[in-house]
């Protein structure tokens, strides 16, 4: 995500009002007595954050372990989601870019429920968002809740929204011509282009991914981009919290019959996040409601979500298959290619703000070869570069940027055990456990061979003759030789330290 959300377009138009619609027989959800009720959800959640320090210091390190993630909080957890509380907005920042998504992944082995991580960065004085749809019993209690919130004010401020990514340090708008286009979004690029520049296409396309990959950028290119082709469209774009929040506010207001109204005015709607709806029966059904009917008047609807709509746990049906017949894209995490691109990109918009800020060709090599993952663990390299450079009046040469993005591997805190690691490399790399270890010499057996018996070396404790021994029994000069000629190619070739860089994840994941 980027540093502000997607502004709405055209939203002073008095026939456009920020509400939503009328679900007065539909906001008593009956409960379903399979899901533990929320303090049970939370003592569970609890009981499995504790249960789950250990890996987490062991895979991320005691370091990074003890500054990022031991602080986060826990706030409220329900059968879906669970929201954690971050020290300040930058440290939910970092933690969003660089350990959310393995964290999430850590979550799901340990959580049978595979709950949705959120985190969030609320003041000791905020109110915490609203976590369930409200029934009709609930709305009389709500003069003694802290979430609140008023519709009327939701439709004055809704243009000052701001979005839950880090600080774009040079507030480029984001548009089609500043999103970086490679094999893992070219689909994806060319569907949205396509919404943003048609009419009446009455079209429902749903981008999915993992959080930093695009998707929110994307969205943001196709509502800055309709409102250029099409000035007198009506655009109408928030996030999925935003609209469970307003949603609330509306029917304790009464208020519904204005917020359908206004939700059916708009001709592109985009609902970003949708994850966050799920589990909220009466709130997917208003928003699948407001959906047919937008495609019935030929407009069209944008979605994002953070998996496949197999993967959202707590869709409704309704609202699945309504998915599965509009586009469905995967915006995949960008290879070595778009990593150096976007790189670039960062690096020059910093640079329009700060002429000297410079950093070699080959740093952008190093960036794309080290930083695994998502389109913003990317530019999250590229501005604590700039932050250790420009901002201190200090020149970003190599030793700069290579002591600003770290060591390439993690180090784990403990051993990893050799066969876990034959099994993820041959996995990755598609041969069996017998090839790995066996005398065959093709390259396409010996290469996987020489980089299990480098991770070996890199994160176990064992000596060269034990890996060898475990290798096939080999000698122990051919894991030597091995671990050297895995050291030069890393070195000398950014592709190559790329792939190996992904394997290391896998393995210490």
């Amino acid at each position: 995500m980027g540093s502000k959300n997607i502004k709405i377009s055209d939203l002073h138009d008095d026939n456009l009002h920020i509400i939503q619609s009328d679900l007065n027989h539909k906001t008593i959800e009956p409960k379903d007595e399979n899901n533990l009720s929320d303090a049970d959800c939370l003592f569970e959640v609890r009981a499995i954050w504790t249960a789950l320090g250990p890996r987490l210091r062991s895979i991320l390190g005691p370091l990074d372990f003890k500054a990022w993630i031991e602080p986060l909080k826990i706030i409220s957890a329900d059968n879906n989601i669970i929201v954690m509380n971050a020290a300040n907005g930058f440290a939910r920042s970092r933690i969003r870019t660089q350990y959310l998504h393995r964290l999430q992944r850590i979550w799901d082995d340990f959580d049978p429920s595979s709950r949705r991580i959120i985190v969030e960065c609320q003041n000791k004085n905020e109110p915490a968002a609203i976590q369930t749809d409200l029934a009709q019993n609930e709305l009389s209690h709500s003069e003694n809740s802290q979430a609140k919130f008023s519709s009327q004010n939701n439709i004055q401020s809704f243009e000052q929204i701001e979005t839950q990514e880090p600080i774009d340090l040079n507030h480029s708008p984001k548009t089609f011509d500043n999103f970086e286009v490679g094999t893992s979004n070219r689909v994806a690029y060319a569907l949205a282009k396509r919404l943003a520049t048609e009419t009446a296409s009455s079209e429902i396309c749903y981008f999915y991914g993992y959080n930093g990959v695009g998707k929110s950028h994307l969205v943001a290119a196709i509502a800055n981009q309709t409102k250029l082709s099409r000035p007198n469209c009506k655009i109408l774009s928030l996030s999925a919290q935003r609209f469970l929040n307003m949603f609330q506010s509306a029917l304790r207001d009464k208020e519904t019959a204005q917020f359908k109204e206004g939700l059916r005015a708009a001709d592109l709607l985009i609902i970003d996040d949708i994850q966050l709806i799920c589990g909220k029966p009466a709130t997917q059904e208003e928003l699948f409601q407001t959906i047919m009917d937008l495609t019935n008047a030929s407009k069209s609807v944008a979605l994002t979500g953070d998996v496949p709509i197999e993967g959202l746990v707590g869709l409704t049906p309704r609202m699945a298959g309504i998915l599965h017949g509009g586009f469905n894209v995967r915006i995949e995490e960008p290879d070595f290619e778009l990593r150096r691109k976007i790189a670039m990109r960062k690096a020059k918009e910093f640079a329009n703000k700060r002429q000297d800020f410079s950093p070699p060709e080959e740093a952008f090599d190093i960036i794309a070869a080290r930083i695994i993952g998502t389109g913003r663990a990317v530019e999250g390299a590229v501005k604590q570069i700039f932050a250790s450079s420009a901002l201190v009046g200090q020149e970003a040469t190599m030793e700069v940027v290579i002591d600003a993005i770290g060591e390439r591997f993690p180090q784990p805190n403990k051993s990893v055990p050799v066969d876990l690691i034959k099994k993820r490399v041959a996995a990755h790399f598609d041969i069996s456990l017998d090839d790995l270890i066996s005398s065959r010499r093709h390259i396409s057996v010996a290469r996987p061979r020489q980089i299990a018996m480098y991770f070996c070396k890199k994160f176990t404790k064992r000596s060269f003759p034990d890996i060898a021994a475990r290798m096939g029994g080999r000698d122990h000069t051919t894991v030597m030789h091995a671990v050297k000629r895995i050291e030069e190619l890393a070195n000398s070739d950014p592709k190559f330290a790329s792939e190996l860089q992904m394997l290391a994840n896998k393995i210490l994941v």
